[in-house]
């Protein structure tokens, strides 16, 4: 049987509710009895942060994977261990050398190191969201220290202007700016959308950028605006290097230093509406992107998000093999309602319905999608949605391989030695202490053997790991040819796979219509949809209120029948432009084989929509009938 430990860690935007650690714990026991494992230990946080600095519960769970005491660590997801990339990439490594299993309960599936990879460029993509919003924090801690007791904004505080005296007065341009984001608030609209409204119409902040969703909660947040100003907020520790949140019972608050942009009742109603959307999004105690998912979010990246255009039902993935390629496995996502009932009326695989209708539950006959296909239409349109061009995609690179460079510095065999040496040398004090205390009459002579034989028992096992971890330690790879791996795997399609995935978590859902993907955000959790062109065919965008959908043409490969259909019809518009070219120069063209484009044009002409003519010894092709669409 298995043996299995807890890791349990409020977020920070989860301290402020007093049961969500509880109710952590209660789900990850729930895990282990569910899967039949053996609770070993638990690990109970009570500090939350992004680096495991300081978090003794994380440091102990470091320690014991060293050594037997479990072999499966159960969490509720990747952001309870930390966000911080170069602890995750230390983590995972530890993980992988110590031989130990790492459960996900939320995504109810282990972890691969497959995973390691896009799970460390997820954590980079997010660090460089944040940036710009660290900067700025850092900026006005700065300048509170260095300010004393005056009043201290931040270097220009969005609707306020400092005079000369050292006060502050309004702004009232921009004041009329945050009165309306108030009001927008109040109205229903998240701050996504707000953000998206301010930018259409060119409204900035002071350093003259876009206020994106982020800086709209705050604001919205900041009791500022309505004349309360709060001092002793934090505090910056010089020992630690690191800005500390001070207890919100040390707060000073002030009525009489700024003036009011928005009445007190529009501040609260505001907020209210802010609280009450943010509530509606959240399940477990959890935050979900577009509201509750369902109890059962999938295993896979595209699981809940696929629903059918024609019945509303959702789609699932299934897998075949190639028969030429019979190693090749193809997965594909198909609508529930084929899989179930088959295909409607006379079919080509009418046949192969797997059930009878009853009682008005009929099948479908909407496409089914290829994986790596819908996957390609994310990475390529992801680079446009978080405006990735070809020198941010090789900054981020090169700050992934540094972060490497500096986890990876340290071997991990020469770590865990050293934790081997140092168990070692606890397990050989306690066997001196267990036998002071023999001598001085504390403890009996049969719990002394008893004791002694279990310190024995695991200094002896402490030993021989320790000896037969050095034997192993000089097979590991050398840090250069690693990260010369990592690096051809970032600049072959690593990070445009981590971007999709990044655009997943914004997509609420992807319905599948006849001819194209519609992906649905919501505005308010739309950190900037591109709404012109992305170079991909067939884009269009559609918004309101509730909704934005970006419609994108699915690419049907050219072995389904839409994709032999697509294939004739741009056959046509070639042969409407060169009359006079031959097969083989319109393969050139379009990027196909002239044996497979002489099979559309024999499916053309057999359809009378196309005809040669012959003129001498030359010819020319001419379009006879017009293809639909």
């Amino acid at each position: 049987m298995e043996l299995a430990v807890i890791y349990c860690r409020c977020s920070t935007e989860e301290e402020s509710q007093v049961d969500a650690l509880k109710n952590q714990v209660m789900e990850a026991r729930a895990c282990v009895r569910e899967n039949g494992w053996t609770l070993a230990d638990e690990y109970v946080e009570s500090k939350s942060g992004t680096t495991s600095r300081g978090r003794q519960q994380y440091s102990r769970l470091l320690d014991d994977m060293l050594t037997s005491k479990f072999d499966i660590i159960v969490i509720k997801s990747q952001d309870r261990l930390m966000r911080n990339t170069r602890d995750w990439y230390l983590f995972v490594d530890r993980l992988s050398t110590c031989g130990k299993k790492l459960y996900l309960y939320l995504e109810r599936k282990f972890y691969s190191p497959d995973d390691a990879l896009l799970a460390g460029i997820k954590a980079i993509l997010a660090e460089e969201y944040s940036r710009e919003l660290s900067k700025k924090v850092a900026n006005a801690h700065r300048h509170r220290q260095m300010s004393g007791g005056r009043v201290m904004l931040t270097n220009r505080a969005y609707g306020f202007l400092k005079t000369a005296d050292g006060g502050v007065r309004i702004d009232e341009k921009e004041a009329e700016v945050i009165r309306r984001i108030y009001k927008l608030c109040a109205a229903g609209y998240g701050s996504r959308m707000i953000a998206n409204v301010l930018e259409k119409e060119g409204i900035v902040s002071t350093a003259g950028k876009i206020m994106n969703a982020s800086t709209i909660r705050r604001m919205i947040r900041n009791p500022l605006y309505k004349g309360t100003f709060v001092m002793n907020r934090q505090h910056f520790d010089f020992s630690t290097k690191r800005t500390i949140k001070n207890p919100e019972s040390e707060w000073i608050y002030d009525d009489s230093l700024v003036p009011a942009i928005v009445e007190e009742e529009l501040w609260e109603e505001a907020n209210r509406a802010i609280s009450m959307r943010a509530e509606k999004g959240r399940q477990n105690d959890e935050y979900v992107r577009g509201g509750v998912k369902g109890s059962n979010p999938g295993k896979f990246s595209l699981s809940g998000k696929l629903i059918c255009g024609v019945c509303g039902r959702p789609y699932y993935r299934s897998w075949r093999r190639k028969k030429s390629e019979p190693g090749n496995v193809i997965y594909e996502w198909k609508c529930s309602g084929y899989i179930n009932y088959g295909r409607n009326g006379k079919k080509r695989r009418d046949g192969r319905r797997k059930a009878r209708f009853s009682d008005g539950e009929r099948g479908c006959d909407n496409s089914h999608l290829n994986e790596e296909l819908v996957f390609g239409m994310l990475e390529e349109y992801s680079l446009a949605y978080l405006q990735m061009g070809s020198e941010e995609k090789a900054g981020i690179i090169e700050t992934a391989i540094r972060i490497l460079e500096r986890a990876l510095a340290q071997s991990p065999q020469e770590i865990r030695l050293e934790t081997f040496e140092k168990e070692v040398s606890e397990l050989e004090k306690k066997k001196k202490l267990l036998l002071d205390k023999l001598l001085d009459g504390i403890v009996s002579d049969e719990d002394y053997k008893k004791k002694s034989r279990g310190l024995e028992e695991k200094l002896e096992q402490a030993l021989e790991e320790q000896e037969q971890y050095r034997v192993s330690s000089g097979q590991q790879k050398s840090l250069e040819n690693r990260l010369i791996e990592i690096r051809e795997k970032l600049e072959h399609g690593g990070l445009e796979r981590a971007a999709a995935e990044r655009l997943l978590d914004d997509i609420d859902k992807i319905v599948v219509h006849e001819w194209q993907l519609e992906f649905r955000f919501h505005p308010q959790h739309m950190p900037g949809i591109p709404a012109g062109e992305s170079g991909m065919t067939g884009q269009t965008v559609k918004e309101d209120e509730k909704m934005l959908s970006v419609f994108l043409n699915y690419p049907f490969p050219s072995d389904t029948e839409k994709g032999r259909f697509l294939d004739r019809r741009k056959l046509m518009q070639w042969i409407r432009e060169y009359p006079a070219f031959t097969v083989k120069q319109y393969a050139e063209k379009m990027g196909m084989s002239p044996y497979m484009v002489q099979n559309r044009m024999n499916e053309l002409r057999k359809a009378g929509e196309i005809e040669f003519r012959k003129s001498g010894r030359d010819g020319r092709w001419v379009v006879i009938k017009e293809l639909p669409g």
